[in-house]
């Protein structure tokens, strides 16, 4: 099997146990978040191919982790919740729900199925925007980016055009971590040196965004 990596969000230790299992016993590569943020910081360092998470996450930034998630990412999402949750979670934008307490064996299934038709809707020549695409050391991308600003060019690529505040960007690039709006400056402007076929655009006391096509803040 072709190597695929997938990113668990999950608090409940006894159900990620037996999903990790069952994942890599099925051929995939698995790492572990145990909340949102944690999570996000993980999908901009990774790139996995397909994201699970649970419904009863904390929000980040004020906002429901499945929205989030789905705002920061194009990946497949399967989501894990009660049955009364499963209407609302698909109209937030997840791509499978799976009634809990899941199986190990119904998790591969969704994985599985939720691949195959990833693959066959991808766009003729890849021509999706993502944020792997723009990793060092590939084609056409900007060499030398450490692993911090790798991820902090990954959200503001995941979220091409909108203004993200400086609290949003600290908590989703440093999972949580405090760091002072200084740093995030420090940071920005090393990856306008590094990235300058980019427009990295700002509004002074608010944040950042980036842009591909010259559009702006929608």
């Amino acid at each position: 099997m072709e190597k695929v990596l997938v990113l668990v969000v999950e608090k409940d230790s006894a159900l990620v146990a037996e999903a990790v299992a069952a994942l890599q016993e099925a051929g995939y590569e698995v790492v572990e978040a145990t909340d949102t943020a944690d999570g996000l910081k993980k999908l901009y360092e990774l790139n996995p191919d397909i994201i699970i998470a649970s419904t009863d996450l904390p929000p980040v930034n004020g906002e429901e982790a499945c929205r989030r998630i789905r705002q920061a990412s194009y990946l497949p999402v399967v989501i894990l919740g009660s049955q009364e949750e499963l209407v609302k979670t698909l109209e937030l934008g997840a791509d499978a729900y799976i009634v809990k307490p899941a199986s190990g064996r119904e998790v591969v299934a969704r994985v599985h199925s939720l691949l195959r038709r990833e693959k066959k809707d991808e766009p003729p020549g890849g021509a999706r925007l993502r944020p792997e695409h723009y990793q060092p050391g590939e084609e056409d991308t900007p060499p030398g980016l450490s692993p911090t600003e790798c991820r902090l060019s990954n959200c503001l690529l995941s979220n091409e055009g909108r203004l993200l505040g400086y609290p949003q960007i600290i908590t989703e690039v440093w999972g949580g971590k405090k760091v002072s709006v200084d740093t995030l400056h420090f940071y920005i402007r090393r990856l306008r040196r590094k990235m300058s076929n980019f427009n990295i655009f700002s509004m002074r006391g608010v944040g950042y965004g980036l842009s591909v096509s010259g559009q702006q803040a929608r």
